[in-house]
């Protein structure tokens, strides 16, 4: 059983990889032209969290003492659980966008305020979603210190993300975003 989630677990990663690798084509070759788009963010966020994911392994091996052990059937079911729930709040976030997605900030002409689907609660459950994921995910390093550096990279590149985004939509949409953005949190209700 334990191979079985294991294996689950890598095709879960890889699956999600390739979805958000088609998503992105999809978006660039169909989506609407932009009036402004921004690629930075994207490029950081990319490379934020490659260069946590590689430098967890190393951080892992030179502090053997924060280990813990998700080796247990249960552990790696609940991981998997939990990076399948975040997969598709992310994907429900895209749905609830539309025509409005795409893995840059742009700003579409006739853009509007999604206030949709997972949208009525936060203002960016996407990014909530790949929280979630990336963490359910990361845990598997098995080591607090290389997951607190995965984490880390994740959390930096999602934050700066999340400043592009809400300066372009607040400078492009003006008081329809920025009344939106006064009642919701970024990514978990009642916290941020």
């Amino acid at each position: 059983m334990y191979n079985d989630i294991e294996l689950t677990l890598r095709i879960t990663l890889y699956a999600w990889l390739a979805c958000e690798l088609a998503l992105q084509v999809r978006q660039l070759m169909s989506s609407a032209p932009t009036e402004r788009t921004e690629w930075r963010s994207l490029l950081l966020f990319v490379v934020a969290l490659g260069a946590a994911g590689w430098a967890a392994r190393p951080v892992a091996r030179a502090t053997p003492a924060l280990d813990y052990s998700t080796a247990s059937t249960g552990a790696r079911l609940a991981v998997l659980i939990v990076a399948w729930a975040g997969i598709a709040l992310r994907l429900w976030a895209i749905v609830a966008l539309g025509r409005f997605f795409r893995g840059t900030v742009h700003v579409q002409r006739d853009h509007q305020v999604v206030r949709s689907g997972p949208y009525r609660w936060v203002r960016h459950p996407a990014y909530s979603g790949i929280a979630l994921a990336g963490l359910a995910l990361g845990v598997t390093y098995d080591n607090a210190a290389a997951l607190l550096v995965f984490a880390a990279g994740g959390a930096l590149a999602l934050g700066y993300r999340i400043h592009v985004e809400e300066k372009l939509l607040s400078e492009a949409l003006g008081t329809a975003y920025t009344e939106y953005a006064a009642t919701r949190p970024r990514l978990i209700p009642g916290v941020w």
